[in-house]
C-alpha cells in the first residue's frame, strides 16, 4: 500500500476506530521504509492514545 493510500484514508477517517482499523496498513508502509520490528514498535506506542476511545477487547499489541 502506498503512503499516499494511507494519508488519504487518515484524512477521510471519522472516528477513533476508522484510525484504529487502519494500523495494519500503517505497519506496511513502515515495514518498507525500515523493518517490521520498527513498525510493530511504533503502532504499538500508539495504543495508549487510543485507550478509552476503543474498546479494550480491540486494543491489541501488533
Amino acid at each position: 500500500m502506498d503512503t499516499q493510500r494511507v494519508t488519504y484514508k487518515i484524512d477521510l477517517a471519522v472516528t477513533p476506530a476508522d484510525l484504529w482499523l487502519l494500523r495494519s496498513d500503517l505497519h506496511q508502509c513502515i515495514s518498507r521504509t525500515h523493518d517490521q520490528a520498527e513498525a510493530a514498535r511504533r503502532i504499538n506506542a500508539l495504543l495508549e492514545t487510543f485507550c478509552g476511545w476503543i474498546p479494550a477487547i480491540q486494543l491489541s499489541r501488533i
